[in-house]
């Protein structure tokens, strides 16, 4: 069976979907088989990856809602990564919690993941920056957790809640479910600054913090904006290093 990453913070703008991609593809460029999840109806995972969601017949909201199958929607944007899409329909499904299909709308993306899963070494899922239905859903399907913390002082503030939320899905509904590690992004090389949270980050969540440190570059939105992976722009930039360097703590820690 693979492993399932949700990537998870409610806070917004704190590289999640950019570590969701760039994760992904250094863990394929390891020779794993990766399938990239995009559970925010913003769909910014599935843009990154040069696929644009208002030209598709169905994403992921629709296999939630019970109208489509993963094998339908599931698009193959690289050799060894593949794409269950996002899109707005993804916010249909929460507001309707679950649909017509009935059951617990919670266990909806678990349930979706249990008819590809045996293809794939890694899944990760990009959830939205929220503590909702759609959050939830990436929680009780995942074996672990990854937290991209933006390295600022506020970023720190909503991390009770979300560990709070991680314990509650634990206790009610995934047993396995724990938090694999929080990597700091966005750090601005030697900003006092980024240099004091890091500490406080470190301090707080001891070993529980990946040594890999994303730091900020120009090189992130520009790889974005063409619909691919920092290491297919610029594989030799530090940002690329970093990935595979995350990659490599994750894949140890599993």
């Amino acid at each position: 069976m693979p492993r399932v990453i949700a990537l998870a913070n409610q806070k917004g703008g704190v590289g999640k979907s950019t570590t969701a991609q760039n994760l992904g593809f250094a863990l394929a460029e390891m020779g794993r088989r990766v399938l990239l999840v995009d559970l925010d109806p913003q769909a910014a995972l599935t843009v990154m990856c040069g696929v644009n969601p208002d030209a598709l017949d169905a994403t992921l909201g629709e296999c939630l809602l019970g109208a489509a199958t993963p094998d339908d929607v599931i698009a193959r944007p690289r050799a060894s990564v593949w794409l269950l899409p996002g899109s707005m329909s993804l916010a249909d499904f929460e507001a309707t919690a679950g649909g017509r299909n009935g059951g617990d709308a919670r266990l909806r993306l678990r349930e979706t993941l249990d008819t590809v899963q045996d293809g794939f070494d890694d899944v990760l899922v990009d959830c939205p920056p929220a503590l909702g239905l759609l959050t939830v859903n990436g929680l009780v399907a995942a074996d672990g957790v990854v937290i991209p913390l933006q390295v600022e002082f506020l970023a720190l503030n909503g991390m009770r809640a979300l560990m709070q939320t991680v314990e509650s899905v634990r206790d009610e509904l995934n047993p396995q479910l724990h938090v694999l590690g929080v990597v700091g992004t966005m750090h601005r090389g030697r900003a006092l600054h980024s240099e004091e949270v890091l500490s406080r980050v470190r301090e707080r969540f001891g070993d529980m913090v990946f040594d890999t440190v994303i730091r900020q570059s120009v090189r992130f939105p520009e790889a974005s904006a063409g619909g691919i992976s920092i290491l297919e722009y610029d594989g030799r930039s530090p940002g690329a290093s970093a990935y595979r360097e995350l990659a490599e703590e994750v894949v140890a820690r599993a």
